[in-house]
């Protein structure tokens, strides 16, 4: 997809995309936004640098089409065994060890449409691709062959607008979200048997826009990003909205596009915003816990941050699109 194209779907699923620029400060304000952080200093202190003061112990990838190279990565998953899956602008899908050493790389069978934006790997494996453009899902093992396929295009039960992520939860049943027209997400059977939907377009309580990104936690509890309303909400696994919480904007707590979420083993999660380029970790209740990053190219800084992922030993995986690479860090 080019970078044109991606602002068209953007409008396509009435979420225009955030601005990606740095506010650079005039002389003036320069001094004044010194003094401002001077007289800060003695009020937040350290606590300020412990929010934002994670650097990553490694940072995966860099600019390029080769293995173990990226082009605007766009989404990640952690399998059972630890290794890392990342799908990027060039439809390629490759797999890297959980200390991110390139392992494996293959293609998704089209991509003149558009590029998959959505990746999750299942308790047995297998790797699901949200093939976007192509209202399916994808189906693999962790070496690229292709275990089977479903969806068509159509706003009907059972088909797909604009895919975003499939996950699969404890007791198989599929979850498929999509955004475009049909901001909403539907339920398959472990043989891909349509189940139901639930959500619609809007910004009501029971409402989705372009949920990009879902995840289960250890009750069952499914987790949904939705983004384009700047909040998270909380769902059982028949679909009922249980809480959300979020509301756009840049203060701790607020969300501005948030793209990617995974849950920590302590049952906190973790949010990736597109929109502010950092990720915040909340507890259940929406309560802010830390910040990490903030726009810049820095390491430990991201711009346009896609995803995020957790692994084995405490790793955390972050999508940073337009640095083209994934950190990784250490809860």
């Amino acid at each position: 997809m080019t970078f044109s194209t991606d602002i068209a779907t953007h409008a396509k699923a009435k979420c225009p995309r955030p601005s990606s620029r740095i506010w650079l400060p005039t002389w003036g304000n320069r001094l004044v936004l010194l003094l401002a952080i001077l007289l800060a200093g003695g009020a937040v202190g350290c606590e300020k640098r412990g929010i934002s003061g994670r650097t990553p112990g490694r940072i995966i990838g860099g600019h390029g089409f080769g293995p173990g190279e990226f082009h605007r990565p766009r989404a990640i998953a952690t399998a059972p065994d630890g290794c890392v899956f990342v799908v990027d602008m060039t439809a390629r899908i490759q797999r890297f060890s959980p200390d991110g050493e390139f392992e494996a790389i293959w293609r998704t069978p089209e991509s003149e449409n558009g590029k998959p934006t959505g990746i999750s790997v299942d308790a047995q494996g297998r790797v699901l691709v949200a093939d976007s453009h192509y209202h399916r899902v994808l189906i693999y093992d962790r070496d690229g062959r292709e275990l089977g396929r479903f969806g068509n295009a159509g706003t009907g039960p059972g088909q797909f607008d604009l895919v975003a992520k499939a996950v699969v939860s404890r007791d198989g049943v599929v979850y498929v979200s999509e955004y475009g027209g049909t901001s909403r997400i539907s339920r398959f059977s472990s043989e891909f048997k349509f189940i139901g939907s639930f959500g619609e377009p809007g910004s009501g309580p029971a409402s989705l826009s372009r949920p990009q990104s879902m995840a289960f936690d250890n009750d069952g509890t499914l987790w949904v990003a939705d983004s384009c309303n700047h909040r998270i909400c909380r769902f059982s696994g028949d679909g009922k909205l249980l809480s959300s919480f979020g509301g756009p904007g840049h203060e701790p707590g607020q969300l501005q596009y948030p793209y990617g979420l995974a849950v920590c083993e302590d049952g906190t999660l973790l949010v990736i915003e597109f929109g502010n380029s950092r990720l915040q970790r909340f507890d259940r209740t929406g309560k802010s816990l830390e910040i990490w990053g903030g726009p810049g190219t820095q390491p430990g800084q991201m711009l346009d941050a896609w995803s995020v992922a957790v692994g084995k030993d405490g790793r955390v995986y972050v999508v940073d699109s337009r640095n083209h690479r994934v950190q990784m860090f250490r809860m």
